[in-house]
């Protein structure tokens, strides 16, 4: 069943024709999804004795915001800040309290969170990472417990119960807003009007896509003021998770590869393992947050994941590499 439905989620995704039979019952629980924003809307604004910058999508899944994250996360602490990251925790075991885990952790972070916070853990030396279903408690522990004055709200458009300093939207400018249609018939969480709320606007995969300009000046339309940013995912070495030994990126043109990944956009890491001159055997797409099982890294030829799924693993052969990126403008100065 579980495969039946990530089956139908990845032909919404990809703007493929559904059955009309379910894209009508689809279409007719849409109202619940506008009703939910509309309640948390109603709810009170908390504000915190922090800066709150929220970096989040208008879309499901797969816009490729952590890049972004890390990257901001970094030049706060860089300017001497004290910085937690919110999450929900996506993919882990829900908590009633606030946990937290940094660089020093005794706990395992994929364990105690899942892979994206593990990942923050892993990328940013001197975070904080805090999770909580409950961003408003998860902000308080992090100011009180961690002394924190800078909270980066990941996942948080949507999350209008705590005030925020900056509202970053990410849009995937291969697939900005799918189908035009909210959830479950669409990826939209929110009608794109929305943006109206943000302070800035990140495009991702600029690379990879076209109709640029189309799209910076749709969301002008709704918002003319505000800034835009046009990025890419910059590939930057191969480690190996054996012994986390780093190689160039050259290694990937020296023979043919196998490409493994349960990410939300699997073709966009195709893609830029292709556009970097590997041969991809057999490229492996496996529903985002899941476990990549171990047939698909069996063998002798180099496997090369993302470093998401890199965290998921407590083991790994010799022949298993994750590919390292980093957020870089677009087109590069």
């Amino acid at each position: 069943m579980n495969a039946v439905f990530h089956g139908l989620a990845e032909r919404i995704r990809r703007n493929e024709a559904i059955p009309p039979p379910v894209a009508a019952l689809l279409i007719a629980v849409t109202p619940v999804v506008r009703a939910g924003m509309w309640l948390r809307r109603l709810r009170q604004t908390v504000h915190v004795d922090a800066s709150v910058i929220s970096v989040g999508n208008l879309t499901a899944g797969g816009t490729g915001k952590t890049p972004l994250v890390v990257e901001r996360a970094r030049q706060e602490l860089a300017r001497g800040r004290k910085v937690a990251v919110l999450t929900r925790g996506y993919g882990s075991a829900p908590v009633k309290n606030p946990v937290a885990a940094d660089a020093n952790s005794p706990d395992d972070p994929y364990a105690l969170m899942g892979d994206e916070a593990a990942l923050l853990v892993q990328k940013i030396p001197g975070v904080v990472v805090v999770k909580c279903a409950d961003r408003v408690a998860g902000a308080y522990a992090a100011i009180e417990r961690y002394g924190c004055d800078t909270l980066i709200l990941d996942d948080g458009f949507q999350y209008v119960r705590l005030a925020r300093n900056e509202d970053i939207v990410v849009i995937d400018a291969r697939n900005p807003f799918g189908n035009g249609r909210l959830i479950p018939r669409g990826i939209l969480r929110e009608p794109v009007d929305a943006l109206q709320r943000a302070t800035h606007v990140v495009m991702t995969r600029c690379d990879q896509a076209s109709g640029l300009e189309r799209l910076t000046s749709r969301i002008r339309a709704i918002r003319p003021d505000i800034p835009v940013r046009m990025t890419r995912h910059a590939p930057t070495n191969c480690r190996r998770l054996s012994d986390g030994m780093t190689f160039p990126l050259d290694m990937l043109r020296e023979g043919p590869i196998r490409a493994a990944c349960a990410i939300g956009a699997p073709e966009a890491f195709f893609d830029t393992l292709v556009s970097l001159g590997a041969t991809l055997a057999e490229h492996l797409a496996f529903p985002d947050h899941a476990g990549i099982p171990e047939s698909a890294l069996d063998g002798s030829r180099p496997v090369i994941i993302t470093e998401k799924d890199a965290v998921r693993l407590r083991q790994a052969p010799a022949h298993v590499f994750a590919l390292a990126v980093e957020l870089e403008d677009w087109p590069p100065s």
